[in-house]
């Protein structure tokens, strides 16, 4: 019966977790951990635009 409800939670994660993709994880890191959506590259929390591509953030 435990089981039941194992295998629709895992597959609800699984969705969740590929729909979301990297943003996803970025939105629970501190904001001076944040990475650049385009590069990926850590920046600032202050920083308006990405020094490294030109990315807005």
């Amino acid at each position: 019966m435990f089981l039941m409800w194992i295998v629709p939670l895992l597959l609800i994660g699984l969705v969740v977790w590929a729909v979301s993709g990297s943003s996803f994880v970025n939105i629970f890191k501190p904001a001076a951990s944040r990475a650049c959506p385009n590069c990926n590259r850590l920046t600032q929390a202050d920083w308006k635009v990405c020094p490294h591509c030109g990315q807005t953030l």
